[in-house]
């Protein structure tokens, strides 16, 4: 008994004169795999359409870092498997994506398209559509606020197609999305609401909404990412261990590649933000 208390005594002594100390967290380091972020979101309602996006190449990283590896010697390319027509992807350092010379061939609802990656040895594939969505009807600020009556909400609607299950994904800025599905409105007009808060807006700003189309596999990939993230900080800033995608190693596949493979048709709008009475 008093051996015990005596090594109860220094235990406790340990703990008061340390209890300033700086503790280190042993994190176990994890396999580093290839990160495969390829989503093309193509405006086609301009007159010109226009891409946003392309191949972001990394390496995953441990839960600590802050940045991810980029990779930039990677052979990619998209075919068009309708056609068998092969298009080369190029990196371009200034915005650090791989993206083709044209788009034009990203735009046939009609085919599908592989992506391929080559790198070190190993061959990445992933198969997509080219995903459609419905223009935004309306954008407009509305009246209405939630719990701290200072949020500003915005009003939107689109008509959703009719002969088909749809899945869409909003973009309101800031990493701010929300996946919809039209299990309940098929075919009809949707109007919903988004409220931001007094710390993401302020009257003056301009703000761009973006609907993008999406798969049904990506809706339920982007709901698992969100969950894991809590929304925060995007879900491609920290790829959590388990957000397969759609992208397969067929060289080695038990070293599976994170990220996904998505084209989506895309549309916006911009709503400059004002006070109401």
């Amino acid at each position: 008994m008093k051996y015990f208390s005596a090594l109860l005594l220094f235990a406790l002594t340990i703990s008061l004169f340390s209890c300033e100390d700086v503790i280190e967290v042993e994190v176990q380091n994890t396999t580093p795999r290839l990160v495969i972020d390829a989503q093309f979101n193509i405006f086609t309602a301009l007159e010109a359409p226009r891409l946003e996006g392309g191949v972001k190449l990394s390496m995953s990283a441990n839960y600590f870092d802050e940045e991810l590896p980029v990779v930039k010697d990677a052979l990619v390319t998209i075919t068009h498997l309708n056609s068998g027509l092969e298009y080369p992807l190029l990196f371009d350092e200034s915005i650090g994506m791989f993206v083709p010379n044209k788009i034009d061939f990203l735009t046939d609802f009609n085919s599908k398209y592989e992506l391929k990656v080559v790198y070190k040895g190993q061959v990445y594939r992933g198969n997509t559509n080219f995903v459609p969505v419905p223009p935004i009807l309306k954008a407009v600020q509305g009246t209405k606020t939630l719990f701290s009556g200072d949020e500003t909400e915005i009003i939107l609607s689109f008509q959703d197609f009719s002969e088909r299950d749809d899945f869409y994904l909003y973009d309101f800025g800031q990493d701010i999305y929300r996946p919809i599905e039209d299990r309940f409105f098929q075919g009809e007009e949707f109007v919903f609401s988004h409220f931001y808060s007094s710390d993401e807006v302020k009257v003056g700003d301009l703000i761009t909404i973006k609907a993008h189309g999406v798969e049904e596999q990506y809706y339920n990939y982007f709901n698992l990412i969100l969950t894991l993230t809590d929304s925060n900080g995007g879900p491609f800033q920290s790829l959590p261990a388990s957000s397969r995608g759609n992208i397969l190693n067929v060289t080695q596949p038990d070293n599976y590649p994170l990220g996904y493979f998505l084209i989506s048709e895309s549309d916006q709008k911009q709503l400059l933000i004002e006070e109401l009475k």
